[in-house]
């Protein structure tokens, strides 16, 4: 008899769990076969704002708001009649009159005839989802004061002083209203100043946890009820900046822990409609329930699995997983996790799971185990991942998943001393074929040529397709070098037949550049790089041929080919990159203008200085492209200050002789200052003195039409040029520059210094601004000052800097020499 009163003891305790558990989440009312209430639970009271009393032996016609037609309530009780379940959303009236939206699910009883004789309705408060769904233009619109001290619980938001101190910002909702401790009460004040010591004391411990990253949630008493705070830290980069809190009045809750007791199969059936898994446990981790969710999974019972622990239910095949999170979780700690569990049908199946501790009288009896099915979002993930490293047309590798796999034979080639291949391939005259047959037919030659040259494969080797008609072979298991020479001579011999595609008959052949570890390189980079300078020697040699890279190819020639030929697709690329450098006013260090200045981040070769490419730039015509460019981009970055709110100054852009002398060339600019909506006083131009001795009728009128539209002229680099001084009366220039070769070292080179002191002089007596560049050291400064050369730009200041840096030099607007 003691045995059976205990077993009851402990079933009404698990009825008692449940029943706080479902109460909290869902709104509950059960009826009669007539529709006649006969039971609601607080929730549904609340959301109604009709007491128990006013609710029971009504029907719920009473809760009707005449939103929904007559037939929409007829197909309900036609549907829940017949023994099924229903679910629909439906409109409902308050006791005040207000409306509000739930998601309904009404579950049928069956007596042994199989006929209801009570339902169970299950809502779920999808108010707010309508409201937003309906008003969302509204809802941006809403102050966010206004709407959080319409919340009826509170939120909260500190900061850290300077001094160390922790004060309230903002303190709004319901809730707080009702304590005392809105904004006007908290605001700018430390606890020490609202709380009693004690509690004072008590929060700042936890608001230190908060603002060392992590979320502290608490509970205290404060003035009759019971509060639940759970506090966050907002971050800015790495630091925590402030941290906002939210307040739950919880007295409520906590009292009706102690008094839940309602019919288990009322919480059974919630339990059955979940579609998440749910499971219960008890304090020493062996299951106290499941739902049907998790008997589908299992393909067992409860009755089988019940009073068991979870690794002898054979759940996870990592045991450790599961008594990790359970250990943290019965000790309070809300714990969140991914597991992989085979399904009975033979399946993987991804579930996000959370474990909550069940929390009664301030003590863990057990844990929640609510599972979320990922499967669908894992294969997206996984999906995602395999596209990062492949090619999506043929399958194959891409550039990223051929660096890795390179990257891992170099490290296994290492440490077991063998040699290894790299192989890069390219199409011979693919480019006609794409542009006679087009890209249709030019995509399927790709995919069988991938599927050839892959069926080739010797063991140890792998393909990737780096773009376009690029392939990349690796050969990890290299015997010796006259071994890459053969595979290289297969693989061109597997492409001799020709290919059929949709009725044509298609011959390509081949080019292959080959570098060997470690003799043409010992890391990604170079291998690569080496392959690369090979295939296109290959290329130079007639094509259908290949070549092992050799010391030799490396010269400045064949590096400036193949710089020539990266330079036609790096502005497609978007490889360019835009510098500024700073001018400034060496008596008082503010920053009176700046240069841009292009740099070329190459994708192998990393940054390439202007003086190797600006030459191929100039000589292939590229330059205008280039030079168009910079220009767009310099006044995309003005707006984008002006935006921001950043202090403009001049920006210098430099503009070649071969685009200074083209006849559109001021209408472009007048185009691009009317495109961005910019004075031409925030545009300089910086040409040589060699645009100035050609065509001079032609110069004078591009020189006049720029000065009307407000842009100053320099003249960059002064001083190396063949112009005479009679060109800068004559031409009306703003301003010179003066090169670095007359700066550097000017205070012990008396014949640099006699130079740049005799342009300074000439500058001024023709009233023009004079600019020295390249000042690095404070001597030269001091020089310059004694010369009344004010205007200087150069390391001394500031190198050429990225745009968030220069940003930041921007809003300083002055600097000092780095010393």
């Amino acid at each position: 008899m003691k045995y059976k009163l205990q077993e009851i003891v402990m079933m009404n305790n698990d009825l008692s769990d449940l029943t706080f558990a479902f109460d909290e989440s869902a709104i509950i009312a059960i009826t009669d076969h007539t529709g006649k209430i006969e039971f609601v639970n607080k929730k549904f009271c609340d959301l109604s704002r009709y007491t128990e009393e006013e609710l029971i032996g009504q029907n719920h016609r009473i809760l009707k708001s005449g939103y929904h037609s007559k037939e929409f309530y007829i197909n309900m009780w036609r549907s829940i009649r017949s023994g099924k379940v229903w679910k629909g959303e439906v409109q409902n009236k308050a006791k005040d009159g207000r409306l509000y939206w739930v998601h309904t699910t009404i579950v049928p009883f069956l007596n042994e005839k199989g006929k209801p004789y009570r339902y169970i309705s299950i809502r779920v408060d999808i108010t707010e989802q309508k409201e937003v769904e309906a008003k969302l233009q509204e809802a941006l619109k809403n102050d966010f004061i206004q709407t959080v001290k319409n919340l009826e619980n509170g939120m909260f938001k500190l900061i850290k002083d300077v001094d160390g101190s922790y004060k309230y910002t903002i303190a709004e909702g319901k809730l707080m209203d009702q304590l005392g401790l809105d904004t006007e009460k908290l605001s700018h004040k430390t606890p020490f100043d609202v709380f009693s010591n004690d509690i004072a004391t008590y929060k700042y411990r936890q608001y230190e946890k908060a603002f060392t990253g992590k979320r502290v949630n608490y509970e205290f008493e404060l003035r009759g009820r019971l509060l639940y705070f759970d506090v966050s830290p907002i971050f800015s980069g790495e630091k925590v900046v402030e941290l906002v809190g939210s307040v739950h009045d919880i007295t409520e809750m906590r009292n009706t822990q102690k008094q839940l007791q309602e019919n288990q199969i009322l919480y059974q059936s919630l339990l059955k409609h979940s579609q998440d898994y749910v499971m219960t446990f008890d304090s020493k981790g062996k299951v106290v329930n499941i739902n049907p969710k998790v008997e589908e999974l299992l393909g067992q019972s409860l009755e089988n699995i019940q009073n068991k622990s979870l690794e002898n239910a054979t759940l996870f095949e990592n045991e450790f997983v599961h008594r990790h999170h359970f250990e943290k979780a019965i000790k309070g700690e809300v714990q969140t996790f991914e597991i992989q569990i085979l399904h009975k049908n033979g399946k993987n199946l991804y579930l996000n799971v959370s474990y909550l501790p069940i929390i009664i009288e301030k003590q863990v009896k057990g844990v929640y185990s609510i599972g979320r099915d990922i499967t669908e979002e894992k294969m997206k993930q996984e999906l995602n991942a395999y596209l990062a490293n492949h090619d999506e047309l043929t399958k194959l590798a891409n550039r990223r998943g051929f660096e890795k796999n390179l990257r891992e034979a170099l490290q296994f080639a290492e440490k077991n001393r063998q040699k290894l291949a790299v192989m890069y391939l390219d199409l011979d005259r693919f480019k006609r074929i794409n542009d006679t047959l087009g890209h249709y037919i030019g995509d399927r030659l790709l995919e069988q040529v991938a599927l050839r040259l892959n069926d080739g494969l010797a063991k140890g080797s792998s393909i990737a397709r780096m773009g376009g008609d690029e392939f990349m072979v690796l050969c990890s298991e290299l015997e010796s070098e006259e071994g890459s020479v053969l595979y290289a001579q297969m693989l061109i011999n597997r492409l001799t037949e020709p290919f059929f595609i949709e009725g044509f008959e298609l011959y390509v052949t081949v080019s292959i550049g080959i570098s060997l570890y470690p003799k043409d390189g010992e890391n990604v980079v170079d291998l690569m790089k080496h392959a690369d300078i090979a295939l296109y020697r290959a290329k130079d040699q007639g094509r259908n041929t290949y070549q092992t890279f050799s010391s030799s190819m490396n010269s400045r020639n064949f590096q400036s080919f193949l710089l020539e030929r990266d330079l036609r697709k790096a502005l497609i690329n978007q490889e360019f990159i835009v510098q500024f450098q700073p001018r400034v006013n060496g008596i008082t260090g503010k920053i009176v203008g700046a240069e841009a200045l292009i740099r070329w981040n190459h994708p192998v070769y990393g940054l390439i200085s202007p003086d190797e490419f600006i030459p191929l730039a100039e000589e292939t015509g590229l330059i205008i492209s280039i030079g168009q460019w910079v220009k767009k981009s310099v006044c995309e970055q003005l707006v984008s200050w002006k935006e921001k709110g950043i202090p403009l100054i001049p920006i210098s852009i430099n503009i070649s002789a071969q685009r200074f002398l083209q006849k559109d060339f001021t209408e472009n600019v007048r185009k691009v200052l009317k495109e961005f909506e910019l004075d031409g006083k925030l545009l300089e131009i910086e040409i040589t003195e060699n645009s100035l001795i050609k065509n001079e009728e032609f110069v004078i009128q591009t020189l006049n039409e720029l000065k009307e539209l407000g842009i100053k002229i320099y003249i960059d680099d002064f001083g190396t040029g063949y112009s005479s001084f009679s060109y800068l009366k004559a031409f009306q220039i703003d301003g010179i520059k003066i090169d670095q070769l007359f700066i550097r070292n000017i205070s012990s080179e008396s014949e640099n210094a006699g130079i740049t002191s005799a342009m300074v002089k000439l500058a001024h007596h023709l009233n023009i601004d004079v600019i020295a560049e390249g000042v690095e050291t404070m001597e030269e400064l001091l020089f310059l000052h004694e010369h009344d050369c004010t205007h200087v730009q150069g390391y001394l200041y500031s190198k050429p800097v990225g745009i968030e840096e220069f940003e930041a030099i921007l809003q300083r607007g002055v600097l000092k020499p780095i010393i």
